[in-house]
């Protein structure tokens, strides 16, 4: 099931060898956040969704892509820094792949599963934007 983004961003323009630091508030009492890196809302290179517990996954990173609507096999991680209700930082390189940088200093690595060469779309679903910075 689909979150609906609490902030969107179409015009991010990030292209290899950039960036992106999302900063924000989890939503307090939420089961699940995510962040969305793409072209577009159905092409996603990068779906980051920690789960506090959600469906089969308790305190679990959930990894995916989506192309022409169509999910990809999640990739799940133990790593589990965050905490409902309180601030958090998630960093994204992009290169050949997508390094998530977690808020604890660990380093995960996703595979670019279709090729891109521009992350234009950006969205955050039940996490409060404090600040984006790209480099």
């Amino acid at each position: 099931m689909d979150m609906e983004p609490d902030v969107r961003i179409t015009n991010l323009n990030l292209h290899k060898g950039h960036r992106v630091e999302v900063r924000g508030r989890i939503a307090k009492g939420t089961n699940r956040f995510a962040v969305d890196l793409g072209t577009d809302s159905r092409n996603l290179i990068c779906h980051c969704n920690p789960r506090f517990e959600y469906s089969v996954d308790k305190n679990t990173i959930v990894l995916n892509s989506k192309q022409n609507d169509v999910w990809d096999i999640e990739k799940k991680e133990t790593a589990f820094p965050f905490k409902s209700g309180s601030e958090t930082m998630l960093i994204f390189d992009f290169e050949d792949c997508i390094t998530v940088h977690l808020p604890d200093g660990k380093e995960i690595p996703f595979t670019c599963r279709f090729p891109i060469e521009v992350i234009n779309y950006l969205a955050l679903n039940n996490i409060e934007l404090i600040s984006i910075s790209v480099h």
